[in-house]
């Protein structure tokens, strides 16, 4: 929907993005409100109840809808999409997005359908981020970032309209009456303790990421297509791509306290990621001398947390990197069956988990997880030997507006937008459940 009149006065690079900047930082409720409505109310985005008394987009649940029926169509060419059902293209958000600031220059049978009736939908309120296009959402974004950043696949993400992250916690309950005699429960039992329990609203202030590109008409018209060519080649591809991968490095290594000062994930503007959340908590446990037993060590930890925390078995699940998945794996005895002699032959590790009587914990590879030279706040110590442990009722990504795009002017055969996102990563258990195990020895 990046449909704005072109500008004929030079483009001032600063001060332009300075102006964009400005407009996403004005935390005003009615700002807040009007981003809200217009990203993600307008194009037609379901709200459900995230919390008592507030209500949100669950762009998790979004993003698993529409990329499953995006790959049932690749199966079925004959089959359509929810997205193609409701706006006519199978990527309609890349479609508006691609389409570009001079994408009002076109005559009438070179306009894109979609793009048109996206434009009528997300007309609400333009004032505070123009005409924003919220790509996180399309099928063809969401594949290329869990490519790059599986732990985005994992964390739940939901929106709500807000400056702050506002969330509960459950922080104390009674305990039960008890036992009691015939005639006590017979009597009266006003003066007797009520079940109860204390519930208290946490907030956390939503960070901007911010990004910008220029867009060449090639990739415009192929995109226009929505399949001439495949999206990770062209500018737009290549920066959802790197968005993954810097936010997932946040994610994990997020460190605002370094205040490094210079927009990286140890900016003062960054969130804490949670290696930073776990190690406030005390969770952050040195591992380097664990040479082997790497499934005893983890099932003995998370026992642990389970005993002595509210945390579920259900509900944990571990994130490591791919070295330590093989190193996982190559402490099980692998067995290899060929049916055939024209049989292709699988080795390696797959659906690696830690089973027990009470739940089935599974066990996620993640790129991101590294040793990350630069950094020098709590992922100084970041390698491929940590592994995280997350409860994933309270391990969440909490946002304003998703990732999207909003246009900057024309700039000769280009269009220049700008990539921004809302958000900031929350641990409803204030990282009590979690664990950042640093540095086993593989």
């Amino acid at each position: 929907m990046n449909m704005s009149a072109s500008t004929d006065a030079p483009y001032d690079d600063l001060q332009t993005d300075r102006d964009i900047a400005a407009r996403l930082a004005t935390p005003t409720d009615d700002n807040a409100q009007t981003i809200y409505d217009t990203i993600l109310r307008a194009f037609g985005l379901p709200e459900v109840p995230i919390e008592r008394g507030r209500v949100g987009v669950p762009v998790s649940h979004v993003q698993d809808k529409l990329l499953a029926s995006h790959q049932r169509a690749e199966d079925d060419p004959e089959a359509t999409t929810r997205a193609e059902d409701q706006y006519g293209t199978r990527s309609p958000f890349v479609a508006a997005a691609a389409a570009g600031d001079g994408y009002q220059d076109l005559g009438e049978n070179d306009r894109i359908a979609p793009v048109e009736e996206m434009s009528s939908r997300a007309a609400i309120d333009q004032s505070v981020v123009g005409a924003a296009t919220p790509i996180e959402v399309d099928p063809q974004i969401i594949d290329i970032q869990r490519s790059a950043a599986p732990v985005l696949d994992v964390i739940q993400t939901q929106a709500q309209a807000g400056f702050e992250a506002k969330y509960n916690v459950i922080s104390d309950r009674n305990d039960p009456i008890g036992m009691v005699s015939e005639a006590d429960a017979a009597g009266d039992i006003s003066s007797l303790s009520e079940g109860d329990f204390s519930l208290a609203t946490e907030s956390k202030d939503m960070k901007i990421s911010l990004d910008q590109a220029r867009i060449s008409d090639f990739s415009q018209r192929a995109e226009d297509t929505l399949g001439y060519m495949d999206l990770s080649q062209t500018t737009l591809g290549q920066r959802a791509i790197a968005r993954a991968l810097f936010k997932a490095k946040q994610i994990f290594y997020g460190d605002p306290s370094v205040a490094a000062g210079d927009n990286s994930v140890e900016d003062s503007n960054a969130y804490e990621g949670m290696a930073s959340i776990f190690d406030a908590a005390g969770n952050s446990f040195d591992k380097t001398t664990v040479a082997s037993g790497f499934l005893e060590d983890l099932l003995d930890e998370i026992t642990s947390q389970v005993t002595n925390t509210g945390a579920m078995w259900g509900s944990m699940r571990v994130l490591c990197s791919p070295q330590f998945y093989n190193a996982v794996y190559d402490e099980v005895p692998p067995v290899v069956r060929i049916d055939g002699y024209d049989a292709d032959v699988e080795y390696g590790p797959q659906g690696l988990a830690i089973g027990t009587e009470q739940g089935s914990i599974q066990i996620t590879p993640c790129d991101n997880i590294r040793g990350y030279g630069a950094l020098t706040g709590v992922g100084a110590s970041s390698s491929a030997g940590d592994v995280f442990v997350i409860d994933e009722r309270a391990t969440q990504f909490r946002q304003l507006a998703p990732f999207s795009t909003v246009p900057l002017g024309r700039t000769g055969l280009a269009d220049k937008v700008a990539f921004f996102e809302y958000g900031t990563l929350i641990d409803k258990s204030h990282g009590e459940h979690g664990l950042w195990l640093q540095g086993y020895d593989i």
